[in-house]
């Protein structure tokens, strides 16, 4: 949600709820008023509290045989930045510690562990796991392939 739609959800609440509110004030019923109020003050917290949110962003990038996690708020900069050897990182998608828990999407290296994907949805994370599996797996076969192709070519 963009700050300009929220601000029309906004807009368009308070005119809805405000008019609701001051018929049923005229016609005599003013403890409505207040609590409209209140529905108002909720309404926008809960706007500015999903944009603040929506500004969270996670950064995966492969350059070359290293794998780059940049985390932080657009805007902001990286609160947290790493870089890891692509041939030892491992991708692993994790079951929740009880049954209806969601699935934690983790990237491995040695005893590190980075998890991403906090804010997607359980399908979400098995397809960026299976994703970022392929992308690391090809970042392992691009050099090794190229060789072992050229060398078949050559005759050597």
């Amino acid at each position: 949600m963009t700050v300009k739609v929220a601000w029309s959800v906004m807009g368009l609440m308070t005119l809805v709820s405000m008019a609701i509110a001051l018929f049923f004030t005229v016609q005599g019923f003013w403890p409505i008023l207040p609590f409209a109020g209140l529905e108002l003050a909720a309404l926008g917290l809960a706007l500015y509290v999903s944009l603040k949110r929506n500004r969270y962003r996670e950064v995966i990038a492969f350059e070359g045989n290293r794998v780059r996690v940049e985390c932080g708020m657009s805007g902001e900069g990286a609160r947290l930045s790493i870089d890891w050897p692509r041939s030892s990182t491992r991708i692993l998608l994790e079951q929740g510690i009880h049954r209806n828990d969601p699935t934690r999407l983790c990237l491995y290296n040695g005893t590190r562990r980075l998890v991403l994907g906090r804010c997607l949805t359980d399908e979400d994370r098995e397809r960026l796991a299976a994703r970022l599996r392929e992308l690391i797996l090809a970042g392992w076969r691009v050099e090794p392939l190229e060789k072992a192709g050229h060398t078949a070519l050559d005759g050597n």
